[in-house]
C-alpha cells in the first residue's frame, strides 16, 4: 500500500482569474491535528515561492503523489474563521460577480482580520575557517557582516533587506547551507483589545499561601473573594487603597493579573428616549405590519416590498417587525444606503434595544469593525444596523433583512466583487429561510415591476404618519429668473421663503449635488475648461484651500494663470458648488447659522452624527449639502426645502438617469413638514415641463413608474433584460482599444463552439463616458442579455480565455452585471 499523506486544498489570494482554484499543499505532521476547513494558512505560491495567505477549503488523506507537494508553512487561525454558509456565499459571489474566490473571502471577512505576512531570519551558526572555501566570495562577505550584527532583530532586518533588493539567491544559499534559518510569521493587522483584571492567585485560593496581610491588603482580598475579578481602578476605588498596595499583593503572590478581551463598541450618538411600548402604529401601519408579520411566521425565504411615501412611518413598522423577530429567538439586519443615515438610526435602535445592537459601516475604525464582527459571531448582538457591508454579518439564525431606500445606487459595489446588496440579501434569506423586506418611497423600477408581477409581496403606506401632510411643492423656472436679471443662485421666491423661516425660528434644508466652490474654470478665449491631467474631468475650485481638485482621482493644483489649452490669459470661474452657495447664504442672510455638509466637511469618523445632532438641537438654521442629506433624515422643525439644479443628471448616458433624478428630488422634498408644522418645497429647474420633474414635484411615483416601465420595455432595459458591461482599462490607449476588439472576437469564437442556450446583443466596443480616469484609458462592451447560468458560464469562459493571452497582461478586464453603464 502506498504511503498516505495529508493534503490541504487551499484557495490562494491574488491568484489569476484562470488559476482561481484550490491548490494542493502538504500538511506537516505538526499541523495535522489542528488544521481544519475554514482556517487561513500561509503557503508558498508560484515559481518564486512567494508567501501568500490562503483559505483551507478541505483536508484529505491520499496516497503520496509522485511529484512532491509544497508544504503549508504556517497555520494562522486556531479555529475556522470561515463558516459553511460563508463558503456557499463566496461561491455564489464567484459565479455571479466574476470575481476570484479570495476576493469574495476578503469582502465577507472584516479587514481587521487580515494578516501582515513576514519572514524572520536568525543566524544558526558561524562556519569554521576550513569550511569557508566552500562558500562564494559574496557569501563570505555576508557571513563576515552578519558576525557583527548585535541582535536578532538587526540580523532579521538586514537579511530581509537583502532579499527585497534582489539578493534572494545569496540569502537562500546560506539557508541551504544551514548558516541562516528562516521562519514565517503572520500578524493580524488589528490586535484584540485587552484589559488587565486582578484576581486572587491559585496559591492563595488553594490555601498554600502563608503570611500575614495588612488591614488594607485584607480589604482587597475580601473584595476579590466577593467579585472574583476586577479592574485595577475599581479595586483602588472600592477598597480605598493606592496602586502600591496592589503591587505588593502581586509581588507576594497573593494576587495575579489576567488578561480579558473587551469589545471596542462604536459611539451610538444620542437616541431619543423611548420604549418599544411607546411606539403606537396607526391603522394603516398596523395593517402593513400584520401582513408582513404573517409572512415572518411562515419561516420561508421570500421577498416583500413596502412602498411608503416620505414620512409615512416605515421605521416604526421596521422596529415592530424586528421586535417580533427577536422575541422568536432570531436575528435581524437593518440596512441603510448611506453612512450619513446610520447615526440617527443607530441612536434610536440602541435606545430601544440596548446592547443587542451592533453597527457595521466603513467609517468605523478597523478595531471597531473587527470587534463588532466578533460580537455578532459570538452571539452578543442580535440586531445589526449598517450600510452595504453589514449584509455579511455572521449571524447564525436570521429572521429578517430590511433594506431601507432599496433603490439607492450605493447598495451596488463598484469594486471587485461587484455585487448588489439585494442579491446577497436574497441568498442569505434562502440560507436562513428568512424574509427580505425592501422599502422605499421611491422603489427601484425593477423591484416595483416584480411586485406588480407577483414575484414580490406588495405593501403600501399612502399617507404620512400622524396625519401630517405632504409638503406643498413649487416649481421655479430659472429661465424666467434670468430674464428678470436675477444672477443669484437662489431664486427670488426661495430667498423670500428662507427669510420667513428665519423669522419663525423654523429650519431649512438646501440641496445641491455639487461640492466645491465653483464647478469649473473656463477659458474665455477658447472655451475649454481646465481639466485634470489624469482624467477627462474639469477640475473643481475649492475656496477653503485655494486649490483646483479632481473629484475622480484626487489630483489637486493651484489655479493656473493661463489656459493650458491655448495659453490665453482670460480665465473665469463658472458654475455653483456647496462652498459658493454657503458664501451666498451668509451674505444674503448674515444672521443665519449655516451648516454645510459634503465630503469636504465630513472627514472625521464622527462628523455625520455630530453635525446631524447639532442640527436636530436647532443650533443651525440652514442645512446645506449634497446627496448625504437627501434621504432618511427626520427633523421635525424643517418646514422648507430647496432643490437647486434639479435637472442635473437628467440626460446622463445611463438608462437609470430619469429614475435617479426622480428619486433624489422626491426624497429631498420629503424632508419637509414631517411633524405638526406644514412643509413646502421649491424646485429650481430649467425644465419645469419635463415629465420627470413634474412627477417628482407631485410626489407621483405611480405615474413616473408607468412612463418609465413602458420606455424600458421598448428599449429593452432591466427589468426586461440584464445589462452586462465588460470594461477594459490601461495606460496605453491603443492597447486598450485593441484589447476590447480582441475580446469581441473571443466572444464570437466562444459563442460558435458553445452548446448552451444563449441569446444576447453586444454593443461596442466604445469609449467610456469618462474615457481617461486616474491616468488610465477606458473602453467597454455593453451586453444586453438574460443573465442565466448558461450566459454566466459562457462569459466566464471568455474571461478565462482573456486571462491566458499575453496581449492582455497590462490591461485590466472585468465584467459587471447591472452596474452603472455610465461609469
Amino acid at each position: 500500500m502506498a504511503d498516505q499523506v495529508t493534503i490541504a486544498k487551499v484557495y490562494v489570494e491574488k491568484a489569476a482569474y484562470h488559476f482561481d482554484k484550490p491548490f494542493d499543499y502538504l500538511v506537516p505532521e505538526q499541523l495535522s491535528a489542528t488544521l481544519q476547513r475554514g482556517c487561513r494558512v500561509v503557503v508558498p505560491f508560484g515559481n518564486g515561492n512567494r508567501r501568500r495567505q490562503g483559505l483551507v477549503d478541505g483536508i484529505d488523506t491520499v496516497p503520496a503523489p509522485e511529484k512532491a507537494l509544497k508544504p503549508v508553512l504556517l497555520q494562522i487561525d486556531t479555529e475556522p474563521v470561515f463558516s459553511e454558509e460563508m463558503f456557499r456565499l463566496a461561491r455564489f459571489m464567484v459565479i455571479n460577480t466574476f470575481c476570484t474566490f479570495y476576493d469574495a473571502v476578503k469582502t465577507i471577512l472584516p479587514n481587521g482580520l487580515n494578516m501582515n505576512l513576514s519572514q524572520e531570519y536568525r543566524l544558526t551558526r558561524i562556519p569554521e575557517e576550513d569550511e569557508l572555501s566552500g562558500f562564494t566570495f559574496e557569501e563570505r562577505n555576508l557571513i563576515a557582516f552578519l558576525r557583527k550584527e548585535k541582535t536578532d532583530r538587526e540580523l532579521d532586518e538586514y537579511l530581509a533587506l537583502q532579499k527585497s533588493t534582489g539578493k534572494h539567491k545569496l540569502v537562500d544559499g546560506l539557508i541551504a547551507k544551514g548558516i541562516v534559518a528562516v521562519s514565517d510569521s503572520a500578524k493580524q493587522k488589528v490586535s484584540d483589545k485587552n484589559i488587565a483584571l486582578l484576581r486572587l492567585s491559585d496559591e492563595y485560593l488553594n490555601g498554600d499561601w502563608e503570611g500575614k496581610l495588612t488591614p488594607k491588603q485584607k480589604e482587597v482580598v475580601t473584595f476579590l473573594e466577593q467579585n472574583i475579578t476586577a479592574d485595577k481602578k475599581e479595586v483602588m476605588y472600592f477598597c480605598g487603597v493606592g496602586e502600591g498596595v496592589l503591587r505588593t499583593l502581586v509581588q507576594r503572590q497573593v494576587c495575579t493579573y489576567v488578561q480579558k478581551m473587551v469589545y471596542r463598541i462604536p459611539d451610538a450618538g444620542d437616541g431619543k428616549a423611548e420604549s418599544l411600548e411607546q411606539i403606537a402604529l396607526s391603522p394603516a401601519q398596523q395593517e402593513v405590519f400584520d401582513g408582513i408579520s404573517a409572512l415572518l411566521r411562515e419561516h420561508k425565504a421570500q421577498v416583500a416590498l413596502l412602498h411608503g411615501v416620505t414620512g409615512s412611518g416605515k421605521t416604526q413598522v421596521f422596529i415592530k417587525l424586528i421586535e417580533q423577530v427577536i422575541k422568536n429567538g432570531e436575528q435581524a439586519l437593518m440596512l441603510v444606503p448611506e453612512i450619513s443615515l446610520t447615526p440617527q438610526m443607530v441612536g434610536r435602535f440602541k435606545a430601544l434595544f440596548g446592547e443587542q445592537v451592533a453597527v457595521m459601516h466603513s467609517s468605523l475604525s478597523l478595531g471597531e469593525r473587527l470587534d463588532e464582527f466578533k460580537r455578532i459571531r459570538d452571539g452578543k448582538a442580535s440586531i445589526v444596523v449598517g450600510t452595504r457591508s453589514a449584509v455579511f454579518a455572521p449571524f447564525q439564525k436570521i429572521g429578517i433583512i430590511i433594506m431601507d431606500e432599496e433603490g439607492e445606487p450605493s447598495y451596488k459595489s463598484e469594486a471587485a466583487p461587484r455585487y448588489h446588496t439585494r442579491e446577497i440579501a436574497k441568498f442569505r434569506c434562502v440560507e436562513h429561510q428568512a424574509l427580505l423586506l425592501l422599502a422605499s418611497a421611491t422603489p427601484s423600477v425593477e423591484s416595483r415591476y416584480k411586485a406588480q408581477e407577483g414575484v414580490y409581496r406588495y405593501f403600501e403606506l399612502k399617507e404620512r404618519y400622524a396625519d401630517a401632510d405632504l409638503p406643498e411643492v413649487f416649481l421655479v423656472d430659472m429661465k424666467e429668473e434670468e430674464r428678470q436679471a436675477n444672477v443669484a443662485s437662489l431664486s427670488g421666491m426661495l430667498q423670500k421663503e428662507i427669510r420667513k423661516n428665519l423669522e419663525r425660528g423654523e429650519q431649512t434644508i438646501l440641496f445641491i449635488n455639487r461640492r466645491g466652490y465653483q464647478t469649473a474654470m473656463q477659458c474665455i478665449d477658447c472655451g475649454e475648461a481646465v481639466k485634470c491631467p489624469h482624467c477627462d474631468a474639469a477640475l473643481t475650485y475649492h475656496r477653503d484651500n485655494g486649490y483646483m481638485m479632481c473629484h475622480y482621482c484626487g489630483h489637486s493644483a493651484r489655479p493656473p494663470k493661463e489656459c493650458p489649452s491655448c495659453g490665453g490669459q482670460h480665465l473665469k470661474l463658472t458654475g455653483l458648488g456647496t462652498q459658493k452657495l454657503q458664501e451666498e447664504l451668509e451674505s444674503l442672510f448674515p444672521q443665519a447659522r449655516v451648516l454645510r455638509m459634503d465630503t469636504d466637511t465630513t472627514y472625521s469618523r464622527y462628523a455625520y452624527g455630530e453635525n446631524f445632532e447639532a442640527f436636530g438641537r436647532r443650533e443651525y438654521d440652514i442645512l446645506l449639502g449634497t446627496q448625504m442629506i437627501a434621504k432618511g433624515l427626520d427633523f421635525p422643525n424643517v418646514t422648507l426645502v430647496g432643490v437647486l439644479n434639479a435637472d442635473a443628471g437628467l440626460y446622463a448616458p445611463d438608462y437609470r438617469s430619469a429614475e435617479r433624478v426622480f428619486s433624489l428630488i422626491t426624497q429631498v422634498v420629503g424632508r419637509s413638514g414631517r411633524a405638526q408644522k406644514s412643509g413646502r418645497a421649491y424646485i429650481q429647474t430649467y425644465l419645469p415641463e419635463h415629465p420627470v420633474i413634474s412627477f417628482a414635484a407631485q410626489q407621483d411615483y405611480e405615474s413616473f413608474f408607468g412612463d418609465e416601465i413602458a420606455a424600458r420595455k421598448i428599449l429593452r432595459y432591466p427589468p426586461f433584460c440584464d445589462v452586462c458591461t465588460v470594461s477594459f482599462s490601461g495606460t496605453d490607449p491603443n492597447a486598450v482599444a485593441a484589447a476590447a476588439k480582441q475580446f469581441l472576437r473571443i466572444m464570437r469564437r466562444q459563442a460558435e463552439g458553445y452548446t448552451g442556450k444563449l441569446s444576447f446583443q453586444a454593443l461596442g466596443p466604445m469609449k467610456a463616458a469618462m474615457y481617461k480616469m486616474g491616468g488610465k484609458y477606458r473602453e467597454k462592451i455593453v451586453i444586453k442579455c438574460r443573465c442565466t447560468s448558461a450566459f454566466k458560464q459562457y462569459l466566464r469562459h471568455c474571461l478565462f480565455a482573456v486571462s491566458r493571452e499575453k496581449s492582455f497582461r497590462r490591461i485590466t478586464v472585468y465584467a459587471d452585471v447591472n452596474g452603472d453603464i455610465n461609469s
